[in-house]
């Protein structure tokens, strides 16, 4: 119980934020048991090895709680649970196809090893985690005390909840461990392959050279723009000469399709607006009319609002614009509403209940007393008490219940915004009504809180506010008639050709997808698409989808269809050949631009001729793009081109990815750095290194005939 005391340590805060992080367990616990009995699901497979949605659902409930500790956050936004996803998937197939190599060549990761590395402490990934001291260092000597408590617990004497916490914490520990040896695993391979790797001196002189020298340039630059596309001419021999040229550019690493989608979007109409402010004039009265020692909790619950009440007041930084902008026009218990807010789309009305003066940031330290007897975390928090105020040093008091009490700041921004009730409530208002030095002892649900405020920052005004806010929606009637409408169109219409000919004329835009991606997680970025994401990889060429619904509230429909299915491999020409004749353009282009410099022998003579952009550019270096003002873009062959001119000297016309141009180096020097010849070897390594991983990973990838299904489940 010590460890788990000393873990409570870190703040009552903490016991809610491990509260919520269980639920990412119970949730797994709870998705084992609705599907005892269906089939084995697979999420893709790797290497010819398939991959269960059971192991990937067990690896992502761990690395989001991994992110939790990490980042503070609980609760993860569809783009964020993506990302989520997308490094889960990626760090499994990583493993896999790493260790199917190093068993190969019997390259193991030793158990001594692993002990090494936390022992050190220092690997990025024992960064932000729960063994962390209070400077922020991994702590070694408390993941082992907590390890060993953890192997010893008798279950019989501990109560479910603390048996909880416990398990999230240890199963939080073991993915972290795993995630040790998979890094040393892939490290210890990538060092072995590049080992080899030796720098002559030759190249580490160039390397610096290139990297330190800079040069004052004067450009003249025509952008390709200029010239109309209907201008020049493109002919199939040029787009196989380019396809020829460009061919490893055009690999598709995985199956993609061109699709066809309709996105309609339901907005409310004017008679969805209307009924809204009429229930909000009710509403408005029941709020005002409410008796100040109302549950305004409960008033704004059942009013629906988005705002939630809070009991602990707020300052006017954590309230909604729309709200501050009108209090002075309110009196204490007074009300303001219902108005139009054209921000949000929404109705609001809110009720002042008063007014006080708290803190922006308060320090304090505490010592919490939770034993599981009432009567005994009384006594001792009442001993905690008296002990400080007779001058008792507060830390060495925390230190004897396994606990720092170390003085930490808490701001108001980090929790005003919720809604705040309760135990929280109770010791967040204790707390705002303190002075500096006082000292507390609060008694709480679970036990008893001793606090001492340490120092404080800017005593603000706060407000007491039962807020009413309704963004307008919209309602069957107006959803039903959009899809009706939408479904007519669909049933008169049933063939991907149809769509093309008749979509413009009824209103509706036929948008198109090149190259889309089962990854991709939402059709056209509307969320909650994973339907059509489905139905789109199960069709075959040609065919129409019924409507979906999608949005984060349903209020899109949706309509896809497959134009083409891109297997893996080499795209052929005839789908390359749009992408490709950008380019054969711009070349065209640059032979038809380049006589405009003829004759000329420096920029000042192409000052006049038309269509000619001058630029100066400042410290232009081989390694780094020089932004060109004409194409409104990088050009990456500026530095290479003017590397190797003499001062003066200007360049011949050079054929950049976005314009023509030709370069005068007006000025040479150093950035003020020496060669090491030592330092300049490593980074080369350093540099090389990291290319030939990513390109040996790239190829692993494609050998192991990577099947990416996640979108049937997730």
């Amino acid at each position: 119980m010590a460890t788990l005391q000393k873990i409570r340590s870190k703040g009552p805060l903490l016991l809610i934020v491990i509260g919520i992080a269980l639920l990412a367990f119970i949730l797994g616990d709870a998705w084992r048991l609705i599907r005892p009995n269906q089939g084995v699901q697979y999420i893709g497979s790797i290497d010819g090895k398939k991959i269960s949605a059971m192991d990937f659902q067990n690896e992502l409930e761990s690395y989001s709680e991994v992110v939790r500790f990490s980042t503070g956050l609980q609760d993860f936004t569809e783009e964020q649970n993506n990302q989520i996803k997308d490094e889960v998937w990626s760090v499994m197939v990583r493993r896999t196809i790493i260790e199917k190599e190093t068993e190969a060549i019997g390259l193991k990761v030793t158990d001594a090893e692993i002990r090494e590395i936390i022992a050190q402490g220092t690997d990025p990934i024992l960064q932000n985690t729960p063994f962390n001291d209070e400077e922020g260092r991994f702590d070694v000597d408390y993941l082992m005390t907590f390890l060993a408590v953890y192997n010893d617990l008798d279950q019989s004497m501990m109560s479910a909840q603390d048996m909880r916490q416990y398990d999230a914490l240890y199963r939080y520990w073991l993915y972290i461990e795993d995630n040790i040896k998979s890094n040393l695993l892939y490290s210890k391979y990538i060092s072995l392959v590049t080992a080899g790797l030796v720098p002559n001196p030759v190249a580490a002189k160039n390397s610096y050279e290139t990297r330190v020298k800079r040069n004052d340039v004067l450009m003249a630059s025509i952008p390709y723009s200029s010239v109309a596309d209907s201008t020049v001419k493109v002919t199939a021999a040029d787009i196989k000469k380019a396809y020829r040229e460009n061919k490893e550019l055009l690999f598709n690493y995985t199956e993609n399709r061109d699709i066809y989608y309709i996105d309609v979007p339901i907005y409310p109409s004017t008679a969805d607006s209307e009924a809204l402010l009429a229930e909000m004039q009710e509403l408005t009265v029941q709020l005002e009319e409410a008796p100040y020692d109302t549950d305004f909790a409960s008033l704004l619950r059942r009013a629906e609002s988005e705002i939630t009440y809070s009991d602990v007041p707020r300052s006017a930084t954590t309230l909604p614009e729309d709200v501050v902008e009108r209090l002075d026009s309110v009196d204490s218990n007074g009300m303001f509403g219902p108005y139009y807010n054209p921000f949000d789309d929404s109705y609001n009305s809110f009720r002042l209940l008063g007014t006080s003066m708290g803190y922006d940031s308060i320090q304090f330290s505490v010592i919490q007393v939770a034993t599981g007897n009432q009567e005994e975390d009384i006594r001792i928090s009442d001993s905690i008490t008296d002990a400080v105020k007779r001058g008792a040093s507060f830390q060495e008091l925390a230190a004897r219940y396994m606990q720092s009490g170390q003085p930490e700041w808490l701001p108001a921004e980090a929790y005003e915004p919720a809604s705040i009730t309760g135990d929280n409530a109770l010791y967040l208002n204790r707390l705002n009504s303190m002075k500096k030095g006082e000292i507390a002892n609060v008694r709480l649900t679970g036990g008893n809180l001793v606090f001492k405020v340490d120092d404080v920052r800017n005593s603000v005004k706060k407000y007491d506010m039962a807020i009413i806010k309704r963004q307008i929606q919209f309602s069957d009637e107006t959803s039903n008639k959009a899809y009706n409408e939408l479904s007519m169109f669909v049933a008169s219409n049933t063939t991907l050709d149809d769509l093309k000919k008749n979509a413009e004329d009824s209103d509706y835009h036929l948008l198109y997808y090149p190259g889309f991606e089962s990854y991709m997680y939402n059709v056209g970025g509307v969320p909650r698409t994973h339907e059509a994401l489905r139905w789109l990889f199960e069709a075959g060429e040609g065919e129409v989808s019924r409507i979906f619904e999608a949005g984060s509230a349903n209020d899109h429909l949706m309509v896809v269809a497959v134009d083409k299915i891109n297997p893996q491999g080499y795209r052929p020409i005839e789908d390359a050949a749009s992408a490709l004749n950008r380019k054969v353009l711009n070349e065209k282009k640059f032979e038809t631009l380049k006589s405009r410099f003829d004759g000329a022998a420096s920029i000042d003579e192409l000052a006049n001729v038309q269509g000619i952009n001058i630029d100066t550019i400042l410290y232009a270096n081989f390694n780094n793009p020089a932004y060109l003002s004409s194409s409104v873009n990088n050009e990456a062959t500026v530095g290479p081109a003017i590397s190797i001119l003499e001062k003066d000297v200007m360049t011949k016309p050079m054929k950049g990815e976005y314009c023509i141009y030709v370069a005068q180096k007006l000025t040479e020097d150093n950035y003020p750095t020496e060669y090491d010849d030592e330092a300049e070897r490593a980074r080369i390594i350093s540099i090389d290194s990291r290319q030939i991983a990513n390109s040996l990973l790239q190829e692993l990838y494609f050998q192991a005939n990577i099947e990416d299904t996640r979108y049937k489940i997730f």
